[in-house]
């Protein structure tokens, strides 16, 4: 199963959606194309805004796709696919576009690293939040200086720690990973289009400026994200986690 991701432009605003069979899980094809789709909207003058969002209905992201953990067997490799997940939030973050994510689902793992990693969130009733990294032998390694730089680290631990617990979409807004929450999942869409459109009537300039502001402090992360990178990759190579990766896939 593979996945895709399509990039849309009208209105000033680059659409980037991305879908995967297995619950929108991300492989890492996918994490690159997303990457490369962000970094490459900076050059494009006609662009204030970066609406990110995946298909269906039920997921968001369950973030990292099983399938290929399962399939990890040597640390190079392994360390090269989070690594995926880590230049996905550098983008994120060092775009010069204010990236806003519709969430209508269930964002799990690295689905939370995706929300965090955005400047604006507008979810769903339907959607839910949780790190399940330590049930399958590994932790959010790659995705905590996000997690943590929205939720503080308190809450970042009873996340990590708890990862069979969902948490809700208030538990969301009032942390901090979710910015507002439409009232009926019909009217999801129409409230995320209506204030992405709305966005665009501001200075690009402006834009970027309270963006670059909103991320001060974080000029380390390039080789914080990929030290923590390896260090998953070496926990996902462990006896345990293999053995809970290929029981998902069964």
């Amino acid at each position: 199963m593979k996945g895709t991701v399509h990039t849309h432009i009208e209105n000033a605003i680059a659409t980037i959606t991305f879908q995967h069979p297995a619950s929108n899980a991300c492989d890492p094809e996918m994490l690159a194309e997303m990457a490369g789709s962000i970094k490459n909207l900076n050059s494009h003058s006609g662009v204030k805004l970066i609406l990110l969002k995946s298909g269906g209905e039920k997921a968001f992201c369950a973030g990292a796709s099983i399938a290929h953990l399962s399939a990890l067997k040597d640390l190079k490799n392994a360390a090269e696919f989070f690594k995926g997940f880590g230049r996905l939030i550098l983008e994120m973050k060092t775009s010069n576009k204010i990236i806003a994510t519709k969430v209508q689902g269930k964002a799990v793992g690295g689905g939370l690293g995706i929300i965090a990693a955005s400047d604006y969130v507008i979810a769903g009733p339907n959607s839910g939040l949780r790190l399940s990294e330590l049930s399958i032998g590994i932790g959010p390694l790659v995705i905590a200086p996000a997690v943590i730089r929205k939720v503080g680290i308190s809450k970042f631990t009873d996340l990590s720690l708890e990862p069979s617990l969902w948490k809700s979409p208030q538990w969301g807004l009032e942390n901090g990973l979710f910015n507002k929450i439409s009232k009926t999942q019909e009217s999801l869409t129409a409230e995320t289009n209506t204030w992405v459109l709305a966005l665009t009537q501001y200075s690009k300039e402006a834009l970027h400026q309270i963006k670059k502001t909103a991320w001060q402090g974080t000029d380390h992360w390039a080789e914080l994200l990929d030290a923590n990178a390896t260090e998953t990759a070496a926990l996902a190579l462990t006896e345990q986690a293999q053995a809970a990766f290929k029981s998902f896939i069964k």
